[in-house]
């Protein structure tokens, strides 16, 4: 190879170098600008020379901020000398002054603000120069996260040390706050007398005088959502307060202001689902909120909960120790009193049955106190009078059923004062009881019997010859006393408790069967009326039965309304909140209302309606409310026809007899059995209840009638002569003297083609209902104007005059309240008279209803021949008006 081909090779060789070296240089820019560290490179001199997109996030500069800069920039103060320090005597004899690896120290962000980092260091040296590269680690996260760990164990280590909150309180402050880096700590307590919040404790860092804010916090208390503790109670939830001057329910803002605090957060201290306090914290720095900072302290603050619930159950334990323990003392001081007394304590404490628990403790008191007769009288009624309940030589008090008037006599007086009463010779001594003298005793000892300070009876023995029962005696039947009246207590509660269990078990089983039945009543009448639409929708069936189709749907869908009224009535009852609108009424007119909606049901049913009416010269007139009244006959004649076989006959019989209106509903069905009798008019109870009755229904319709009846000063009563034997229902009525009731032939019918001339504004946000509505009024020959929203509606009002508005109450955005209010504003509709629909039909609703400007209320679902007779007598009661 000649001088030529050798240069060549050479040339080559080195631009294949050069290419590699800048392939390698261009893949480490690549590695550092994604590393998700700081990396930057520096010279001898500390002068940055290379910083990668990580140092821009971590230290806050830019990379031309940065670049050709000293590193000391990016350290705090105190750190700086010592970098240019260590950097020195590392150039001058290669000596670390820290380790390279993995190092924790702070740096310093662009806003002020120090960053712990963990530094990695490194050296190369190029072209005979040093150079440093230094890799940092933003641990921040990680050190919040081990302070939050390490104020978490410290408050669970003060807790676990601390015999008190008192004593813990200031100690978890401190260590919340160090940890945490806040300025300021303070304990809020529930006083649960009062409902306020009170401070209890408080920590401040050293250096920081916060005394002004202390005091206004001391002298001051929180009612709930006042103030951030207030706020943290009544949400039982913790809060955080980024800016306190900006929160306008800071009422400590002042203070807080003029100290510099700027944020501050809380959190509740729960014990069994309630807050008992709440701790709060402040700091001078503006906080960001930390939802993760906020979840590890509601965990401290349930920690405190479980803390102060361990305490108080320590307390009561303590306290219940120290009682036993004097009881002990007490016990051992008087042995052998207690020796004597030991077999009625035994007996006491062996029987939970009342009754024979005082069979045995008799014979034993009468022993160990060695007299003649005993006698135990219990408190009952209502605590003011003596019961003779058992007796050893005393029997005949028990059996007479002797009562005595708590303050009368030696037992009365013994009840009434809580002490004994010792009578050492009964002649010269005031008895109420004969029973005493005819027996012989001669002498008495009577103590009380007591538990917990009340008085639930008396105990007291006697003697036939005259004796000076002495303190000892005195003491010894009270000691027995005692445990006698824990006894009787214990078994009492045990009775109570076993009669509850009982009680809430039946009532338990009573709930599901009615909600089984309520299901079932709910589905059937469902059944039909969603498989005949389906059918006509779909032409299943030919036109002809349609029509039949359209009636089971319509008689179905009553039965479905009856049913939520009978359950919306008895809702009424149990709560005192059911509507009655008395006015004098024909007893005959609401009579055949009821008969005339039942006869298509007897008719289909085959069965022959009898009725027999008072003469009509005179009708009986009673004052009530026509609906109920007819709700009430309509429930017994329902009830006879459905529990009446084909061809059978139900009479009605109504008649005037000494003051009283009376009807008799007779049928020959079914009958009553015996045992049901007596509940017949119960809620929820049925004959047959099971699942294979031939008959449906709740159970209501019985309790409804009687409850109506009642409610007009009356009363109803059932009678049959057992299954298969008919029954027979009275309702008994006061009558109204000097009152005259319309008749049915009295009544106004409505002008014809008074509809006419009459335009309605209707309302409702449900698309199918107002359209339902709209067609069923136009048909009827009303101007209807339909909107579904009250936007809509106001629009309307705006441009047209209207007779009647029917708007439903609850709408999107504008409810039916707010809209009678305003549309009441508009000219020429401040009176035009105005009905509610609504599916809230209890008595509150209708009542809210008339009170925002309606005149009439109606519940879903509406028929609409009813409110076309509703809108009818509204008009003809404006037209009488104008009159």
């Amino acid at each position: 190879m000649d001088e030529k081909e050798k240069s060549r090779s050479i040339d080559e060789v080195s631009l294949d170098e050069s290419v590699d070296a800048s392939r390698r240089d261009q893949s480490t820019r690549v590695v550092a600008e994604t590393a998700s560290d700081a990396i930057i490179t520096i010279d001898t001199d500390s002068t940055m020379l290379f910083v990668n997109g990580a140092a821009e996030k971590i230290f806050g500069y830019s990379r031309e901020e940065m670049l050709g800069q000293s590193l000391t920039m990016l350290m705090p103060d105190y750190l700086r000398q010592v970098h240019r320090t260590a950097l020195k005597r590392y150039l001058t004899n290669g000596q670390r002054h820290i380790s390279w690896e993995a190092v924790e120290l702070p740096g310093l962000h662009k806003n002020g603000k120090e960053i712990p980092l963990e530094l990695s260091f490194g050296e190369f040296t190029e072209n005979g120069k040093h150079f440093f590269t230094g890799i940092a680690r933003d641990v921040t996260e990680r050190k919040r996260l081990e302070r939050r760990f390490s104020a978490q164990f410290q408050a669970a280590r003060i807790l676990a040390e601390a015999d008190s909150l008192a004593e813990a309180a200031p100690l978890l402050l401190q260590a919340l706050c160090e940890n945490l880096g806040w300025d300021i700590g303070q304990i809020w307590l529930v006083s649960h007398g009062i409902q306020t919040l009170r401070w209890f404790a408080g920590w401040h860092v050293d250096g920081f005088d916060s005394t002004d804010f202390e005091h206004v916090s001391r002298i001051r208390s929180f009612e709930p959502g006042i103030g951030l503790p207030g706020r943290i109670w009544q949400n039982a939830a913790p809060a955080w307060l980024t800016d306190l001057a900006g929160d306008s329910n800071f009422p400590r803002g002042p203070v807080a202001d003029r100290l510099g605090l700027k944020s501050a957060f809380g959190f509740p201290v729960m014990i069994r689902g309630e807050v008992s306090g709440v701790m709060e914290f402040f700091s001078r720095e503006k906080q960001e909120p930390d939802r993760i900072l906020l979840e590890t302290m509601t965990s401290v603050g349930n920690q405190i909960g479980q803390f102060l619930e361990r305490k108080r159950v320590e307390t009561e334990r303590e306290q219940i120790l120290t009682r036993e323990q004097r009881a002990r003392r007490e016990t051992e001081a008087a042995m052998d009193r207690v020796r004597a007394v030991q077999k009625v304590t035994d007996g006491a404490l062996a029987h939970l049955s009342l009754d024979e628990l005082l069979a045995e403790l008799l014979d034993r008191v009468r022993e160990v106190m060695n007299v003649q007769t005993v006698a135990i009288l219990l408190l009952e009624g209502q605590g003011d009078e003596l019961v003779a309940w058992a007796a050893r030589g005393l029997e005949d008090e028990v059996e007479m059923g002797l009562h005595i008037p708590v303050g009368s006599g030696f037992a009365g007086k013994i009840a009434a004062t809580k002490a004994p009463v010792l009578i050492d010779d009964i002649e010269q001594a005031e008895v109420l009881n004969p029973l005493l003298r005819q027996k012989g005793i001669r002498s008495l000892l009577g103590v009380p019997l007591l538990v917990e300070g009340r008085v639930i009876g008396v105990i007291h023995v006697g003697k036939f010859t005259t004796h000076q029962f002495t303190a000892d005696d005195t003491h010894l039947l009270q000691l027995v006393a005692d445990r006698v009246a824990l006894a009787i207590d214990n078994a009492r509660l045990f009775e109570e408790e076993r009669a509850a269990r009982q009680e809430a078990e039946a009532a338990s089983r009573a709930k599901d069967e009615f909600l089984t039945t309520l299901s079932h009543e709910l589905r059937t009448p469902l059944t039909p009326i969603i498989g005949w639409i389906h059918m006509i929708r779909t032409g299943l069936v030919p036109r002809s039965e349609s029509e039949h189709g359209l009636s089971v749907i319509e008689k179905n869908s009553h039965a479905l309304k009856r049913l939520i009224n009978d359950l919306l009535d008895m809702s009424a009852i149990l709560t005192g909140k059911m509507r009655m609108e008395r006015l004098p009424v024909g007893l005959e007119s609401a009579l055949t209302e009821a008969i005339e909606n039942v006869r298509p049901l007897a008719r289909e049913s085959g069965i022959d309606l009898e009725v027999s009416l008072s003469s009509r010269d005179k009708p009986i007139i009673v004052s009530a409310d026509r609906a109920r009244l007819v709700q009430v006959f309509w429930n017994l004649l329902h009830n006879a026809v459905k529990f009446s076989t084909r061809g059978e006959r139900v009479r009605v019989v109504c008649e005037a007899n000494n003051g009283y209106a009376v009807v008799r509903i007779e049928d020959l069905g079914r009958g009553i059995a015996p045992e049901f009798l007596p509940h017949v008019f119960e809620r929820f109870r049925q004959a047959d209840g099971s699942k294979t009755r031939l008959f449906g229904g709740l159970g209501l319709g019985l309790a409804l009638v009687k409850s109506f009846v009642e409610a007009h000063g009356g009363t109803v009563s059932a009678e049959s002569s057992g299954e298969g034997r008919g029954s027979q229902f009275t309702v008994r009525l006061p009558m109204q003297a000097g009152l005259v009731g319309a008749t049915p032939g009295q009544r106004k019918a409505v002008a014809p083609g008074f509809a006419e001339a009459a335009r309605l504004l209707i309302i409702e946000d449900d698309e199918d209902t107002l359209e339902m509505l709209g067609t069923a009024l136009e048909t009827r020959g009303f101007k209807v104007t339909s909107c579904d929203s009250a936007t809509s509606a106001l629009a309307a009002a705006r441009d047209n005059f209207f007779d009647v508005i029917i708007s439903d109450i609850g709408m999107p955005l504008i409810d039916g309240y707010e809209l009678i209010k305003r549309l009441r504003k508009l000219p020429g509709l401040e009176n035009v008279p105005a009905i509610a629909l609504t599916g809230y039909a209890s008595l509150k609703d209708a009542n809210m209803a008339l009170q925002a400007g309606f005149d009439a209320h109606l519940s879903k679902p509406v028929d609409p021949l009813e409110l076309a007779t509703l809108t009818n007598q509204l008009l003809r009661k404006v037209a009488g008006d104008a009159n």
